[in-house]
């Protein structure tokens, strides 16, 4: 993404010739220029070559790359490897895909990406190639995403895994891939019930995030709904939140908490923590105290830094449990340890009730569960 720095303070060093110094308006307005020349020789160059004048298109192009346009250079690129204009040179062809790819214009990334993936004018490296396809894939580069789908089918590069292949042969269709729908039925005849679930919930991750792909929160909540009716626990989890945040989809605490309970009821620890949490304030459920220990408990065994502090805060209060000093300073060295800096300030007051023998049993406990639960 593009930033734009703050403007500086202008401050003239008078010994200087004054030709060194360019107020920012004109700064501008020659920026402004360059881009323009730029883009009316790239489409002067578009044009000689739609009429094959291949040597005056080559001449503008090599014009325009020479000042750094990442189109330019990737347009180049491909009439020097076919020899269009100038003499076929496989060496400054990949040069100049390699430029207009380091400055992330994601064609460049994708034919780069072929070359490694074939070896043509490169070393093959499959690495690379994964590495280039991905990169494009992220820009929501349709043909870099059919083919970084045609890597997980095969293992190219990356560990065979048909699930990423179909999530990622879905995103270039919705990119303008028309090839990659061709190519999904077969994917789909090997697929579990499981596997069709987690492809489905992956794929709504994308929409949701917009990685890949134009952000749709509504197509990911449908997505989501799909899959969590399925039982599967990460897509349950996910309808949870869209439920809770209103994301997607109507907010709906009640309708949040029953997702997350039935994501919790399957060890998803952060649907634990946030099902403890809603019983903990009541919030679409009943409040119950000591139901969110329960749910606390099942997500500070699985080492979530939160649900320790929680669960820590909770026996010391003596709220939907026992109150216990020493158990609660052992959660909260656990959650300090994880990270937590609300568990070392609460560990601090807890101390100051208890003895240093208590503190010291405390510690040990922290210790002994640390031990076990760090293998």
């Amino acid at each position: 993404m593009k930033t734009i720095s703050n403007k500086s303070n202008w401050a003239i060093d008078m010994r200087l010739p004054f030709v060194k110094f360019l107020c920012p308006a004109l700064a501008f307005a020659c920026a402004l220029g360059s881009q323009v020349a730029i883009a009316g020789d790239l489409e002067d160059a578009e044009a000689a070559r739609d009429r094959k004048d291949y040597a005056k298109a080559v001449a503008l192009f090599r014009k325009a790359a020479s000042d750094g346009d990442a189109v330019a250079q990737f347009k180049l690129g491909g009439m020097v490897a076919r020899g269009e204009g100038v003499k076929a040179d496989v060496a400054e062809a990949v040069s100049l895909l390699t430029q207009s790819a380091k400055q992330g214009y994601a064609p460049a990334q994708n034919s780069l990406g072929v070359r490694y993936e074939k070896g043509l004018g490169v070393a093959r490296d499959l690495a690379r190639a994964t590495a280039l396809f991905q990169q494009a894939s992220e820009q929501r580069y349709g043909l870099a995403q059919g083919n970084l789908s045609d890597f997980y089918v095969q293992g190219l590069g990356v560990p065979k895994d048909m699930v990423l292949a179909h999530v990622w042969s879905n995103l270039a269709s919705v990119n303008g891939e028309a090839r990659a729908a061709r190519k999904r039925p077969a994917m789909e005849r090997t697929f579990t019930l499981s596997q069709r679930s987690e492809a489905e919930t992956n794929l709504a991750i994308m929409f949701s995030r917009g990685r890949g792909v134009e952000k749709d929160a509504k197509r990911a909540a449908s997505l989501f709904q799909t899959a969590a009716e399925r039982g599967y626990a990460v897509a349950q989890f996910e309808l949870a939140e869209c439920y809770d945040k209103g994301v997607g989809i109507a907010q709906d605490y009640q309708l949040a908490a029953q997702w997350y309970e039935k994501a919790a009821a399957q060890g998803h620890a952060r649907a634990q923590m946030s099902a403890a949490y809603m019983y903990e304030i009541g919030q679409g459920v009943p409040k119950d105290a000591r139901r969110a220990v329960h749910w606390y408990l099942q997500a500070a065994a699985k080492g979530e830094a939160i649900a320790q502090y929680n669960l820590g805060a909770l026996l010391a209060s003596g709220r939907g449990v026992e109150q216990d000093n020493v158990e609660a300073l052992k959660w909260l060295n656990i959650a300090e340890a994880n990270g937590s800096k609300q568990a070392a300030e609460s560990r601090r007051l807890v101390e100051g009730l208890i003895t240093p023998e208590q503190i010291a049993e405390a510690k040990k406990r922290a210790d002994a569960w640390s031990k076990i639960n760090s293998r």
